[in-house]
């Protein structure tokens, strides 16, 4: 069997309490994931954990051929790219747009040297193919949150990456916005060699009809994960967030609301 995507095996972290308690999960390549949970199951931690930020208490992380702890996670992590609102925190408000874009070539932040032309270029590529040419010669901070969010895709695509990870992309989007962002990374996520995505969300309004498989956690633990089909029903919705849940399915995309 080749080596799988992403594959995290009985991983565990804690921060004065146990987070994650022995998650277990694989990403092969063609997959697309949706994780889903409750507040404080450990999707961030999970996130964090995978793209280095913290670092596990036990278990295996594994993304290719390079495991956690053997190999430089400083470069593992251009193979990795990242959507947050994290992110924001750690931007200066003076930083150029093409400088937060080039950022993602290194996976660094706030650069103090100029980048390459050939980079800024591709930078302004990016900008241009997700309708935000007008931003080329903007700062960060006055952007607006669906700005941002077009443009830290822009940072993740600068990284030559196998798995993109949206950490709840839609937060602070209005609907309309919301859906042409979606709209936009289901355009990307069917493109002939498309990274895998690993998309975290609340709203199963947000699940892309291109999501192939879905996570859903508990409690620090793996409470189900498998095919959208076999993993995404009324019940294990019901059971994560502790409430009689209704799913429903209009076309390719979902409803919920209390049953």
């Amino acid at each position: 069997m080749s080596n799988p995507v992403l594959e995290v095996t009985d991983l565990t972290f804690r921060r004065g309490r146990p987070i994650l308690k022995g998650i277990s999960w694989r990403v092969e390549a063609g997959q697309h994931w949706c994780i889903l949970g409750p507040n404080g199951c450990g999707k961030t931690s999970l996130i964090n954990l995978i793209t280095g930020y913290d670092s596990a208490t036990g278990g295996t992380l594994r993304i290719g051929e390079s495991v956690f702890g053997d190999d430089d996670w400083r470069e593992v992590r251009r193979r990795v790219g990242l959507v947050t609102n994290t992110l924001s925190t750690y931007l200066e408000s003076s930083e150029p747009v093409i400088d937060v874009i080039s950022s993602g070539r290194e996976a660094k932040l706030n650069l103090i040297e100029i980048p390459p032309p050939a980079v800024r270029r591709e930078a302004a590529r990016l900008l241009k193919q997700v309708g935000c040419s007008y931003l080329r010669e903007a700062l960060w901070g006055p952007l607006s949150q669906g700005e941002k969010q077009k443009v830290l895709i822009c940072r993740a695509l600068m990284a030559k990456f196998q798995v993109l990870i949206l950490d709840e992309p839609c937060a602070g989007l209005d609907p309309v916005a919301r859906e042409h962002y979606l709209q936009w990374m289901q355009s990307l996520a069917v493109q002939p060699k498309s990274p895998s995505l690993v998309m975290v969300t609340h709203h199963v309004e947000e699940i892309l009809p291109s999501i192939t498989h879905c996570l859903l956690l508990k409690d620090g633990r793996v409470h189900a994960s498998g095919t959208k089909d076999e993993v995404l029903h009324s019940a294990h919705l019901s059971e994560i967030y502790g409430a009689p849940l209704k799913l429903s399915r209009h076309g390719e995309r979902y409803s919920l609301r209390l049953a």
